[in-house]
């Protein structure tokens, strides 16, 4: 069977379907990963510098946003049972799926008011946790659709589809972003346009998934007498029907494996995408344009992705793909930790690049920009002022070279200088805390290893070697997502794809919950690399356990309990 054998009333029902991922995967490109983590980190880091110190616990600004996505999502991970199993005994899922929309695209707008604020990070944040709540609850109820509106046979098929309308979809809004922003580069308009960039996530969402309210049926009701309960027989009726389907899970030991395996692996991956931005920013350095390019380009690789993973599993089956997509990340996640920026060989690629004048004197024709917040505030009072009309001596040129090598006043440099011409041509420095020494961390040794026998000879910076890692990355991504729950959806029952979906959205919630909150407390106490290890072994122990699940005693117990 083929989706084009359905009939035009069906094929216009999943179209609308497929639009809603169209609408909210701006809020997963833009917000979650491309512009909003880059602009928070720059947001923090203006105003408390690279870390700041609770009770001995280092807080970064990548391991701060990831508590934030953790947190965010709490909530949602608590309420989409009870919620799914109401959702079940009353028509209310296109309702939900609206009211965690419109409270998600609003909050998403009014994120363009943290410049007016006293402490703008912090307003930044708090509204992207309530938008993020919005944009995952939504998801549970939109998935929950899928059951109703295509047969067993059509759903990898489907759901394929769905992610890769998001993917174009996010991808285009992206595209557009990316101009703009690009246009206002570095005048006195880009913070502004930045924000205007963050707000119109919030209208595109919206207003495309009005087309998804429009066209996509409420599912029918296997019970119609239980739509005219009263809400507090209806709230008694779902927690006893939760409780009842929690006893009853014996029953149901495909779909619990399946939930564990999939807690494991979905949380790493949701991890590892929902910090790439912030850790690129962050410990990388790579600016908001090249990040914002590289999750553009994923989002057009992830597309074709899903629909070659599709194609697979008609061959092999939908498990066998999934566990080659989770193969697949596991590689990657290998790939992110060995991302190393190379040391400094150029004169363009030095924070301070200081030329002599025709006097004799040392003049700066590259300087990092250094916030009066810095938390080297010896290095802000001596270096943070250094402009283009800066003259030093070369006595103060020799001085900065021994403060970036040898520490100013014990804290640890991040920068890099070179000298070009006079005395002191070809003298240069790079401070311990410059994202290339790599000289801290537990698994150093793996990056450096890698940067020795990959990136240096090949000349690849971090920058492009993200950009490797997001086109392998999307690649996986597209079968991953798509068929994760495809796979979900073919070992439930129809009857209660509600009740299941929740759950399902209480694990994928819970997994976004926990993976981020793992992620923070390692890179707090130790480091990102250390961090993101973690969370490739949950990943590795996901793939594992997926081995253990049967596809097919998993779809007959659903039928059978459709049947009864």
């Amino acid at each position: 069977m083929k989706i084009s054998d359905l009939t035009p009333q069906n094929r216009k029902s999943l179209f609308g379907w497929y639009m809603y991922d169209w609408a909210n995967s701006g809020f997963a490109t833009s917000i979650s990963t491309a512009i909003l983590p880059v602009y928070f980190v720059i947001l923090f880091q203006d105003a408390l510098g690279n870390s700041t110190s609770v009770l001995s616990f280092n807080f970064t600004a990548s391991s701060m946003w990831s508590l934030a996505i953790g947190f965010s999502t709490l909530l949602v991970a608590i309420t989409s049972p009870v919620l799914g199993v109401i959702a079940d005994r009353t028509a209310i899922k296109k309702a939900l799926l609206f009211i965690y929309t419109l409270g998600g695209a609003i909050f998403t707008a009014l994120i363009f008011f943290s410049a007016y604020t006293s402490a703008p990070w912090a307003y930044a944040l708090g509204f992207f946790i309530i938008a993020n709540i919005g944009f995952a609850g939504a998801n549970v109820f939109y998935n929950s659709l899928l059951n109703t509106l295509a047969p067993a046979e059509l759903l990898d098929d489907v759901s394929s589809r769905g992610f890769m309308f998001g993917y174009v979809g996010g991808g285009l809004l992206l595209a557009i972003h990316l101009v703009v922003i690009m246009m206002f580069q570095d005048t006195d308009h880009s913070d502004l346009v930045t924000r205007l960039a963050i707000a119109s996530v919030g209208l595109w969402w919206f207003g495309w998934s009005i087309f998804t309210f429009t066209t996509v049926p409420e599912p029918k009701l296997t019970n119609t007498n239980r739509d005219k309960s009263t809400f507090g027989a209806t709230l008694k009726d779902a927690f006893i029907g939760l409780s009842n389907t929690v006893k009853d899970i014996k029953h149901y030991k495909v779909v619990g494996i399946y939930l564990i395996a999939y807690l494991l692996f979905n949380d790493g991956i949701q991890t590892v995408l929902t910090v790439a931005g912030a850790f690129a920013a962050d410990t990388l350095r790579i600016s908001m344009i090249f990040v914002m390019s590289t999750i553009l380009l994923i989002q057009f690789v992830a597309a074709p992705g899903a629909t070659i993973f599709a194609k697979i599993s008609n061959r092999t089956g939908t498990k066998q793909a999934l566990s080659i997509s989770l193969i697949g990340w596991v590689a990657a996640v290998l790939f992110a930790i060995s991302i190393a920026p190379l040391p400094p060989e150029t004169t363009e690629n030095y924070d301070y690049e200081i030329h002599i004048d025709e006097t004799g004197k040392y003049i700066f024709e590259t300087f990092p920009s250094i916030s009066e917040n810095n938390e080297n505030k010896a290095w802000f009072k001596k270096y943070g002022n250094v402009d283009e009309t800066t003259v030093f001596k070369e006595r103060e040129v020799t001085r900065l070279l021994s403060d970036i090598n040898n520490s100013l006043n014990n804290e640890r440099s991040q920068y890099s200088a070179e000298v070009i011409g006079g005395p002191l041509d070809g003298k240069s420095a790079v401070g311990e805390f410059h994202p290339s020494a790599l000289n801290s961390g537990m698994i150093d040794w793996w990056p450096k290893a890698i940067r020795k026998i990959i990136w240096a000879p090949l000349n690849i910076d971090a920058g492009y070697q993200f950009l490797l890692l997001g086109v392998f990355g999307g690649f996986v991504m597209g079968g991953s997502q798509a068929l994760a729950r495809s796979l979900f959806a073919f070992i439930i029952p129809d009857s209660k794809s509600g009740e299941f979906f929740g759950f399902f959205g209480f694990v994928g919630r819970a997994s976004s919950f926990i993976g981020p909150l793992i992620y923070a407390l390692i890179a707090g106490f130790l480091d990102t690399r250390m961090a993101i290890l973690i969370i490739l072994l949950f990943i590795v122990a996901g793939t594992l356990l997926l081995t253990k699940v049967d596809v097919g005693l998993g779809r007959q117990n659903a039928i059978e309990s459709d049947k009864s």
